[in-house]
């Protein structure tokens, strides 16, 4: 009857031998074709030949003439200067102030954060309404046998998810019940029918109806009972064991009545 207790990754060197011999020899030749082309003994030679001496006839500027040359004279005529050219029209400009500055790009816009969705409330009026819709939706009078719901660990034995307390026939929902909808869900219908077996006081029947699957004392045979009979109401999980289809059967027979 006590549920969920949760403690918690060179390149070869080309070597380039350069061949010093051969360039050597090459700078060799070269320097050796220079001085081939002026050798030294042709300076001393031609430092020693006279040059011939040659008679040039006297230019004829040179030459004295009795010829009077008769003075001339040149008259300047004046020459008109050309009237002075009008000015030019004046231009008209016009001056085309400078484009204004691009704005700044505007940093994107960052869009909002999703919503976190809000927490499901483990006590208080809205988790007392929706423990309760829950139990509702059995179809048993739960409110007529005097069944009731608290919001909270049962003070006795903290913390299961839920735990009937048969002698005050109060069914409590503790908050970590709500941290699944499916779970909430079977521990409310779990416990409502550990109130109903009381209700029904056939305790040697559920023994007996519980023992051909194992359960052949009270307390195992009233859990597997009740997992089989939250099947029944349309819960989706389990804790004690998994409800085989006929024992889910012989639940809903005894829920409608029927004790053969």
């Amino acid at each position: 009857m006590n549920l969920g207790n949760e403690i918690s990754v060179s390149a070869p060197r080309r070597v380039w031998t350069r061949h010093a011999s051969a360039m050597g020899f090459a700078v060799a030749v070269g320097v050796l074709g220079l001085v081939g082309v002026h050798p030294t003994e042709g300076r001393a030679d031609a430092a020693s030949v006279e040059p011939p001496i040659v008679d040039l006839p006297v230019p004829p500027t040179a030459l004295r003439t009795s010829v009077t040359v008769e003075p001339t004279t040149t008259t300047t005529v004046p020459v008109e200067a050309p009237p002075p050219a009008a000015p030019p029209p004046p231009v008209e400009t016009t001056t085309t102030p400078p484009a204004p500055p691009a704005p700044p790009p505007a940093a994107p816009v960052k869009p909002d954060p999703p919503a976190k969705p809000r927490a499901a409330a483990t006590s208080g009026p809205e988790a007392q309404a929706q423990v309760e819709a829950i139990a509702d939706s059995t179809g048993w009078n739960w409110r007529a046998a005097g069944v009731r719901f608290s919001m909270g660990f049962y003070p006795g034995d903290c913390c299961h998810w839920g735990v009937y307390e048969s002698a005050r026939s109060i069914i409590w929902v503790g908050p970590t019940a709500f941290g699944d909808g499916n779970r909430l869900r079977y521990v409310v219908l779990h416990e409502l029918a550990h109130a109903w077996q009381y209700r029904q006081n056939r305790f040697g029947q559920f023994i007996s109806d519980y023992a051909a699957w194992g359960f052949n004392t009270i307390g195992p045979a009233l859990e597997a009972g009740a997992d089989c009979l939250a099947g029944v109401w349309g819960a989706t999980g389990s804790h004690y064991w998994r409800c085989t289809a006929d024992a889910r059967a012989l639940a809903g027979r005894r829920l409608a009545g029927d004790w053969r």
